[in-house]
């Protein structure tokens, strides 16, 4: 960007060196603009940019959702573990009390009422026993899903992590790639001004039968190549100028007539080629772009803000 913005300045450089007529004749074209096929390609960048950056916004989503399920689990998981180890240190403590004090003692035989109690006391401690190995298997099965659905979930966030660092290295390539073709069309523009500079400041014999004073490339310029104009001035200006040389001037094409409108801040002028009823055919400079001459065909008290015809 530092080259663009020297030859930008070295345009202004050129244009302040110029005679004090010349900058309003530059002003009077419309500035060049990036080129039909330049437009097409922003849009499509701007386009895809637009998609890249929907898609990366949706992985991001996708990776916070990720990122919260993981630690859902995470916590379940410390859970899991607690219950886990408080069942097997309640089992180990019965384990101990049924070591230093048998189901089968004296004590228990000498208590027992009848045999049917006996057996129930067994019996009982017996189911106490298994419930708590069946509640430390539960558990241990539990962890062991919860392990797996971990492990899912830790290779889900991966995924979208990755893709979402895919995408954005997409994006980051098409911003560049927009940046670039803004850039190219910047450079582009900054050449065209020095190239207008340049042609003010060198002197232009002009082309054409007839002398031509105005600046190269302009809309002024060509209309003096096909017509001998003795005035000066902004395209807005030969209307009057022209009148004050004894021009004679009206609101009808006539072939070879020269066509004034206000379609820029300072006007614009074409030369009248053929007329076909209400329709009429111009040829004329630095519309589309600066030195490019093109025609068009024109209907009359249609869209065009028609000022005149100066006539021969």
């Amino acid at each position: 960007m530092s080259r663009i913005r020297l030859l930008v300045a070295a345009a202004v450089m050129a244009a302040s060196v110029l005679p004090a007529h010349v900058p309003t004749a530059l002003a009077a074209s419309p500035s060049p603009s990036p080129s039909p096929g330049t437009n097409v390609q922003l849009a499509s960048l701007n386009a895809e940019l637009s998609a890249d950056e929907a898609k990366l916004a949706d992985l991001n989503d996708q990776v916070e959702h990720a990122q919260s399920d993981v630690d859902q689990i995470n916590r379940k998981l410390n859970d899991d573990k607690q219950r886990e180890a408080q069942l097997t240190q309640e089992l180990s403590a019965m384990g101990r009390l049924e070591y230093e004090q048998p189901t089968l003692r004296l004590t228990t035989i000498l208590q027992a009422t009848s045999l049917q109690q006996l057996f129930a006391n067994v019996a009982q401690a017996r189911l106490v026993s298994s419930k708590e190995r069946g509640l430390l298997n539960q558990a241990h099965d539990l962890r062991h899903q919860d392990e797996l659905a971990h492990a899912q979930m830790a290779t889900r966030l991966a995924s979208v992590q990755a893709a979402r660092d895919a995408a954005g290295q997409v994006a980051a390539q098409t911003l560049a790639m927009r940046n670039s073709v803004l850039d190219a069309s910047v450079s582009a523009h900054a050449t065209s001004v020095i190239a207008q500079a340049q042609a003010i400041q060198i002197p232009n014999p002009g082309s054409g039968p007839y002398p031509n004073h105005f600046s190269f490339g302009y809309c002024t310029y060509y209309v003096a190549t096909r017509r001998y104009v003795p005035w000066f001035g902004n395209a807005i200006e030969w209307w009057a100028n022209a009148r004050a040389y004894g021009y004679p001037e009206g609101s009808a094409p006539k072939v070879g007539a020269i066509m004034v409108t206000r379609e820029s801040s300072l006007g614009h002028v074409a030369y009248v080629e053929s007329v076909n009823g209400n329709q009429f055919t111009v040829s004329e400079m630095n519309f589309s772009a600066w030195d490019v001459v093109d025609r068009r065909t024109i209907t009359l008290g249609g869209s065009v803000p028609i000022v005149g015809f100066i006539y021969g």
